[in-house]
Order: C-alpha cells, then sequence, then structure tokens
C-alpha cells in the first residue's frame, strides 16, 4: 500500500466549532434579550469548558484514524472512531471531483474535496474535509488526471454514427427528416476551445441578481429564520406593534386594500433579499476549459469549485424566467451526476439568447441550441388540457370569495384572464425537436426551460395521455437522465410528432 495521507490538522477544531454553530441562535437571542452572561453560575462554564475539552479529544482521535492512500488505480479512505469505516473509490468510476469551502473551512482556510461517482448516494461517495486549499488543488487535478488515464477512451466527442445514421425501415409511413448533422459552423480548433474562460463582472452579477426572482432561495433563507422571529421582533419592536398597526391601518383604509398593499411589500422584501442571497451565493462566478475539463467556481461566504468532462454532461438547461425572456437573457445549467441533488450547477448565469450557441460550442460542443421556430409545438387542440384545470380552480376559488366577501370578492374575477393568459403561454411555450442524435424539449410553469439531451445521456422515455387525450392523439412525452430526480417533461403534443422520436430512442425493428 501507498504512502498514508491525512487531514489537516485543524480538523481537529470542526466537532467543536459545529457545536457552537448549532448554540448561535440561542446565544444571539441571550445578548438581545440583555442577559448577563457574569451573573451564570460558575458550573456553567465548568461544564462548558469539559465539554469543549471532551469534544476536542474525541475529534483528536477522529483526525488520527481518519486516513487515506492514493494506489494506482484507486484510492482508499478509512475513517471512524467508534465503527470503522474504509471506502474504495477506483479512478475509473470517478465522474467528477470538486473542491468546496463551506463557512467552516473558509474561516479556517482550509478546503474540502468531494469526490463523486456515477449512481452515488445523497452524500459524495468520498469526502475529505479538512485539506489546505493547495494541497485540495493538486489532489483534484491528480484526481481527475487519473480518472483520465484510467479511461482508456478519451477522445474528443465525435457524433454517434449509429444514431446519426437511424432511419426507419421503409415500409414504415413515418421518417425522421431531421436527422441531420449538426452544421460546423460555430466548431473551433481544439487548442482555442481548451483556453476558453470568462469572469461575471460586478454588474452581470447585479443584473443576474435583480431578474433570478429565486423566491425558493428566500424561503430556504426564511425557514431557517423562522424559530428565531418571534423572539427577535418582540425584542426590537414596541409591545402590540402589530395589533397598533393593524388597528390604526383598518380605520383608515379597506382590509382589502391592506391585505394587496402587504403582498406587494412581502413581494418586494422577497425580491430585495432574493438579490442579496444570489450575490452572496455566486460572487465571483468564473469558467474556465483547460485540457479537456470545465472548471466551475463561485460564491462569496461558501466558495465552491466543480471540475468535470464536458463529455460527461447528461444534459444542458436553458432557463428563461419572465424578466429575463423579455429582455433576452437566459441561464445556461448542467444536469451533472452529483450527490447534492439541490445543487443547480450553473454554466453562465446571465447572458444574451443570441449568444448561447458560441458558449455551448466553447463548452459543451456536444449539443446545441436550435432555433426555436424549428421546434414543433403542441397543436390546437391541446390547448383544452393546458389550461381546464387551472381555470376550473380560479373559477372555484372566485365563487368562493365573492361568497365570503360580497361586493369585494369580484375582485377575484380579476384572476381569470391572468390565469388564461398564464396557461396559454405554457400552450404556446410547448414544443419538441429531433436532430442529429438530440432530442430538444421546451416546455413552462413560470420560467421557460429548454433542455437538450442527446440520446446516450438517456435512461428512461416515457409517454402518457389519458382516454381523452388518446381519442385526440395527443401524447405527453417525458425524458429522464442520469443523475435526474425529475422527468424532463412536455404534454399533449400530436401523436404523428411524438412517434418518430419514441422509434428513435427504442429503435424499433
Amino acid at each position: 500500500m501507498s504512502e498514508r495521507h491525512s487531514l489537516h490538522p485543524l480538523y481537529i477544531l470542526f466537532g467543536l466549532l459545529n457545536t457552537i454553530r448549532g448554540f448561535v441562535p440561542f446565544i444571539l437571542i441571550g445578548i438581545l434579550k440583555g442577559t448577563n452572561w457574569t451573573h451564570l453560575n460558575g458550573y456553567w462554564y465548568v461544564g462548558a469548558a469539559v465539554l469543549a475539552l471532551i469534544i476536542l479529544v474525541l475529534s483528536f482521535l477522529e483526525w488520527k484514524r481518519f486516513g487515506f492512500w492514493l494506489e494506482e488505480d484507486r484510492i482508499i479512505i478509512r475513517k471512524g472512531l467508534w465503527f470503522r469505516d474504509e471506502k474504495t473509490i477506483f479512478y475509473v468510476r470517478i465522474h467528477s471531483v470538486n473542491v468546496e469551502q463551506p463557512l467552516i473551512q473558509r474561516l479556517l482556510g482550509v478546503a474540502q474535496v468531494k469526490i463523486e461517482t456515477p449512481g452515488g448516494n445523497k452524500k459524495a461517495d468520498g469526502i475529505l474535509p479538512a485539506l489546505s486549499l493547495k494541497e485540495a488543488n493538486h489532489l483534484q487535478l491528480m484526481l481527475k488526471g487519473q480518472a483520465k488515464a484510467a479511461e482508456h477512451i478519451a477522445p474528443e466527442y465525435e457524433p454517434d454514427s449509429e444514431i446519426e445514421k437511424a432511419t426507419i425501415p421503409s415500409d414504415n409511413p413515418i421518417t425522421i427528416k431531421e436527422l441531420k448533422p449538426f452544421s460546423s459552423a460555430n466548431s473551433k480548433p481544439r487548442a482555442e476551445m481548451d483556453g476558453a474562460a470568462f469572469q461575471l463582472s460586478p454588474l452581470q452579477l447585479l443584473q443576474a441578481a435583480a431578474t433570478s426572482m429565486n423566491f425558493g432561495l428566500v424561503a430556504a433563507f426564511m425557514a431557517g429564520l423562522y424559530s428565531l422571529a418571534d423572539d427577535i421582533l418582540n425584542l426590537l419592536l414596541p409591545d402590540h406593534f402589530f395589533e397598533s398597526v393593524v388597528k390604526d391601518s383598518a380605520n383608515l383604509m379597506p382590509s382589502y386594500i391592506i391585505l394587496v398593499i402587504l403582498i406587494f411589500l412581502g413581494i418586494g422584501l422577497a425580491w430585495i433579499l432574493s438579490i442579496v442571497l444570489y450575490i452572496l451565493k455566486y460572487a465571483g462566478f468564473t469558467v474556465k476549459r483547460e485540457d479537456r475539463q470545465i472548471s466551475v467556481a463561485y460564491g462569496l461566504l461558501e466558495k465552491k469549485t466543480f471540475v468535470f468532462d464536458p463529455k460527461k454532461v447528461q444534459a444542458v438547461i436553458i432557463n428563461e424566467g419572465l424578466l429575463r425572456q423579455a429582455f433576452g437573457y437566459v441561464e445556461i445549467q448542467l444536469q451533472v451526476i452529483s450527490s447534492d441533488k439541490k445543487e443547480q450547477l450553473i454554466l453562465h448565469p446571465f447572458i444574451k439568447r443570441t449568444s448561447v450557441s458560441a458558449l455551448l460550442a466553447d463548452f459543451v460542443p456536444q449539443v446545441r441550441l436550435p432555433d426555436y421556430s424549428d421546434l414543433i409545438g403542441a397543436p390546437k387542440r391541446a390547448f383544452l388540457y393546458y389550461i381546464r384545470i387551472e381555470l376550473l380552480l380560479t373559477l372555484a376559488v372566485s365563487v368562493t370569495l365573492i361568497l365570503w366577501l360580497k361586493a369585494n370578492g369580484l375582485w377575484s374575477m380579476l384572476l381569470i384572464p391572468l390565469v388564461v393568459w398564464w396557461r396559454r403561454s405554457c400552450y404556446k411555450a410547448a414544443g419538441a425537436r429531433l436532430e442529429a442524435g438530440q432530442l430538444t424539449l421546451r416546455r413552462r410553469f413560470i420560467s421557460r426551460s429548454t433542455y437538450l439531451i442527446r440520446r446516450p445521456q438517456m435512461v428512461m422515455m416515457r409517454v402518457k395521455r389519458s382516454n381523452s387525450q388518446q381519442r385526440k392523439k395527443l401524447l405527453s412525452l417525458s425524458v429522464r437522465v442520469m443523475g435526474s430526480q425529475l422527468d424532463y417533461r412536455v404534454k399533449c403534443l400530436d401523436r404523428a410528432d411524438v412517434d418518430p422520436i419514441w422509434q428513435w430512442y427504442s429503435r424499433n425493428k
């Protein structure tokens, strides 16, 4: 066995810092309430000191038992204080190696290395939680080099000849006329592609943050503060503040106007908070392509670096929020295999729609974004299935509000044209296209999303229809790739348009 490697000695402090972080909310509450810490019984301090000492001793023993070995064809990780845990990861199975600096690592000036393999669990297959930044970057490059050398097949991407030559037998009336090789107009010399790089400017970062409308990020942040909200507000605001405000406001204006004002204030505050959180998460966003590897790095408080082979990208996702679509900008995401299912690997957070093809040619040359006019949309008879459920629910809500609020409830009727516009935009956005071994799907919920998927990355394709949809010859098409929890789905397309895609995927004789 090769030489044993250990974690950075600062790993000993991790257990203590994690414990302190867990007590931070209680410490903050104590500070806000003006707790006099000097009046605490001396046993509290003795107990805290003994607890800290025990945690440090256990962390030291855990650090001593944690080791990893770099063999010719694998990395071996051994750890565990009470129960021994040994993991063997062969280089050929490594999909990506990521260097991250969560808050504690960032404060201590160290980094953690996460080793991902296809089919990994909720956690990465191998985690080295504390290495010096220099050692972590060196290990990342070494593991990626070993993984590439172990693959035997390391040529740059070439079109799948079987897929691009695929045809339907002559006795089948359906032909796949879309299967044509992509134009090489966007292709570039290998040396030029290897040096491709860009960094998001502060202005671009602010524009991306202002147009992201990432209320999911806000909801997650607010959920973390929920347990502290009551205590903090009660300390900072006068007694019976909210009761007084609501009572005084009700005397000055009708209740429904107060409700509308509160809704707009809530949306405005959520938007401002989403901008701040977005900047904290994606500050310093940098992408490089070197030696056939893509490196994506970002983060202000928690620094993250992802390095992966572009050939192992499972799908490319083009997202267009309402604001971004209006100004002609998109966000490009990459679907890669990762243990962190909630992490969305972004190739570019804010780019002109007209520049997407050139960017993909630089970093993910195996896929391309077709012209939106080339996509085959949903037929007119499918519009009913896009609107009926949502419209019925809106009518039910409006009727309920009218019966409850009488004349004031009539304002809810404004929801009906809004819902019709929304569902019509979803219907107009739906589309699909099959070309040169690549399936392009487009749909809308709030944002318009375009999925670019090649056949080798598909692990499942499904078509569904109800009885009424079957009579109208409508099919819903969904595809899943490795590393994705959800399907890429477009509903109610013409069966004549879905059949060639299904036959292409299943290769029926």
